[in-house]
């Protein structure tokens, strides 16, 4: 069995994935990407793996591999060069820690290019489909790419769609760009702007909250529940997606947009809003046949992608 690790903004999940991609346990911690250290990932991430093996009454011994998922830019010796939402991880050996502490094969990948992999293995893209776009909605914003059976990394391993600029002068990012995809469809934007409501007195039930309790599940949650201002929020954010996904379609022409992540997994009507959106701005005369939906593989998506790391570095081959 393999030990899958997706390192997040907000959390660190870890899980054990049987070789056929079977999720067998799994366990998180909530961390706060501006505080916990890339040792701190290391070590919290050993005490959960240790626990999981326990129970399940298995060793180390029991493990073939270790693959992590993580943000941002990452090299082909395993060193993260930069995160957006990790602004103290600059040039981390992350590879080279987990091994050190592991004594483990490890393979690392980005977050988003670990969605990919988990929907060829055993999702919604493991036949037939040659071309499609994932893209993961958390704290921030990841997009992995399969081109004609490829995954595709780009050049420097850069591949970071949520920071395209939709917005020319728009809103700050966490990356210090402005008018970023993150900083208007991100569970980050999401809070930031309903806070920013509520600064200026826009009415809502989230009031009853406060301040700093706000998550992206309330906001959703309040507005599936009719809150105006909380719709109008989640509403944004999907017109924004809707008009990436667009885009994307445009340069890439997918056969599959995919969205996974917490953002993602709060209801199928924020993918039924993106959708929405993405007709409004499609091209009529000659419309991409993409179809959008929600990954397959949910919340487990990380996790589950980081293993495939690993099996699929085994088999030296993307559809096992």
């Amino acid at each position: 069995m393999y030990a899958g690790i997706d390192i997040g903004g907000s959390a660190i999940k870890l899980g054990l994935v049987d070789l056929g991609g079977n999720l067998l346990i799994r366990n998180f911690i909530n961390i706060d990407s501006q505080l916990t250290t890339a040792q701190d990932a290391v070590t919290v991430s050993h005490r959960m793996l240790i626990e999981q093996l326990q129970a399940l009454d298995k060793s180390v011994d029991n493990l073939l591999a270790i693959g992590i998922g993580c943000p941002g830019q990452i090299n082909e010796y395993g060193v993260l060069q930069a995160a957006a939402n990790f602004p103290a991880w600059v040039n981390v050996p992350l590879k080279q820690l987990f091994q050190e502490r592991f004594d483990q094969r490890v393979e690392i990948l980005n977050d988003a290019d670990a969605a990919v992999l988990a929907e060829l293995w055993v999702g919604a893209a493991k036949r037939d489909v040659q071309s499609f776009i994932m893209i993961t909605l958390g704290t921030g914003i990841g997009v992995g790419l399969v081109i004609d059976g490829q995954l595709i990394r780009g050049a420097h391993g850069l591949l970071e769609g949520g920071h395209m600029i939709i917005e020319k002068d728009g809103r700050q990012c966490g990356c210090s760009q402005r008018g970023c995809l993150e900083a208007y469809a991100s569970a980050t934007a999401l809070i930031s702007c309903a806070k920013m409501k509520l600064k200026a007195g826009t009415p809502t039930k989230l009031s009853d909250a406060h301040d700093q309790t706000i998550t992206a599940e309330m906001i959703f949650g309040l507005a599936v529940k009719g809150d105006r201002m909380c719709m109008d929020i989640v509403e944004e954010a999907a017109d924004y997606l809707g008009f990436a996904c667009v885009n994307l379609s445009r340069i890439l022409d997918p056969e599959l947009i995919l969205f996974s992540g917490g953002l993602a997994e709060a209801g199928n009507f924020f993918v039924d809003l993106i959708r929405k959106a993405a007709v409004k701005y499609s091209w009529t005369k000659f419309p991409n046949r993409v179809s959008i939906k929600r990954s397959s593989t949910g919340y487990d998506a990380g996790i589950i992608g980081a293993a495939a790391a690993v099996h699929f570095e085994n088999i030296k081959h993307f559809r096992s």
